[in-house]
């Protein structure tokens, strides 16, 4: 993702260690492109998180449902034995 710099006219006091920070999860070492590279794929971010909280929940239910199964089979099973 090419990160296009404008000049801005806000003028933003980023503490240090944020702007450190940011350094290291970007592509790039320039600390303004760098921060703003986070900032735009913070979007990003968050929409996968949200999707691996909807899959992980959907996987604990599925995990549910099995574990109910097996519950069953294994009645069964011990009444097919009593037999």
């Amino acid at each position: 993702m090419p990160i296009m710099r404008k000049p801005d006219p806000v003028t933003l006091a980023l503490p240090p260690h944020l702007v450190k920070d940011a350094t290291l999860y970007a592509p790039t070492r320039d600390p303004l492109d760098a921060v703003c590279y986070v900032l735009q794929d913070y979007p990003n971010l968050l929409g996968d998180i949200r999707k691996l909280k909807r899959q992980l929940k959907d996987f604990h239910q599925e995990g549910a449902l099995l574990d109910e199964k097996l519950e069953k089979l294994q009645r069964i099973c011990r009444e097919i034995l009593d037999l």
